[in-house]
């Protein structure tokens, strides 16, 4: 929380201090906790003469665990992002093993709806929408980027979202990593609790698989030395140049698959910087 002279300070100067708008629901869905399908918006502090680009982020857990909420996802990269003018929206979607493929995607299409709808009085720009996801949320960014058709059928306008940034997912193509999870107990039944063991399923939560249209820029980080994230990116990146549009794939080197995400928004960062050069930020402007 920003210290109070610095609110009194915006106040003199007559601008206006935006609060956190938190647990907005997005979408009923019976027999699920309200929360599950409710978003945070976390405004900037100044708000600018033009609306503000809008960030969605998408949180990580394996597609069973998470929260829009929590710091170690949600810190330092918003108010990083804040600072900069942007509004955040944090969201949440229902879990497995309780739903499983399409439910979290219909979730995120959803809530990518309802803010092109109601963003703007908030200050968001409806047409320029980023979206942001760690591990299983940058499957699912990936995901709604591409399935146009899904965005549509939510009411969404696919052409708002203006570009997509992907921290070390590794479910792009989910039957190739199917193969690979199953080597493993537990990776195997996230895999099996989140897109169930039919290949109809998982092709359809796959982004590489989807036939990809002019999608938006994509940049994709993964970890280095990270086999499969690596592998997976590729992937992507090869589907979605196919389909007419621009993706960078990047390395992040001497970091783990929890710091690429928990760093993102630290000054200096390699994750921030790279980041910051894709949205177009000056990363001095702190």
């Amino acid at each position: 929380m920003a210290p109070r002279w610095i609110g009194m300070l915006w106040l003199l100067l007559g601008m206006s201090v935006s609060a956190v708008e938190r647990d907005i629901r997005y979408i009923e869905r019976p027999g699920f906790a309200a929360g599950l399908t409710s978003l945070d918006l976390h405004p900037p502090g100044v708000r600018g003469k033009q609306a503000s680009p809008v960030i969605v982020l998408l949180h990580g857990g394996g597609w069973s665990a998470g929260d829009k909420a929590r710091d170690g996802f949600l810190q330092p990269k918003t108010s990083w992002l804040n600072r900069h003018g942007c509004l955040v929206a944090s969201v949440n979607y229902r879990l497995s093993p309780a739903v499983r493929h399409p439910a979290h995607i219909d979730d995120v299409a959803a809530a990518l709806a309802w803010l092109q709808k109601n963003v703007g009085r908030y200050g968001g720009d409806p047409q320029r929408i980023y979206l942001l996801g760690h591990s299983a949320g940058a499957h699912l960014a990936a995901l709604a980027a591409v399935d146009q058709e899904r965005l549509r059928h939510a009411g969404a306008d696919p052409g708002a979202i203006r570009g997509v940034i992907l921290l070390d997912g590794a479910g792009y193509d989910i039957p190739r990593q199917y193969a690979i999870a199953t080597r493993s107990v537990l990776t195997g039944r996230m895999y099996r609790n989140a897109f169930t063991e039919d290949p109809v399923v998982q092709r359809d939560a796959s982004p590489a698989c989807k036939t990809i249209r002019n999608p938006p820029p994509f940049l994709i980080l993964h970890v280095a030395g990270r086999a499969d994230a690596r592998q997976q990116a590729e992937l992507l990146a090869e589907a979605l140049r196919k389909g007419g549009g621009e993706a960078a794939v990047k390395a992040i080197a001497g970091k783990n698959h929890m710091e690429i995400n928990r760093d993102c928004g630290k000054a200096g960062d390699p994750v921030t910087r790279a980041v910051a050069a894709f949205l177009g930020l000056n990363e001095t402007a702190w």
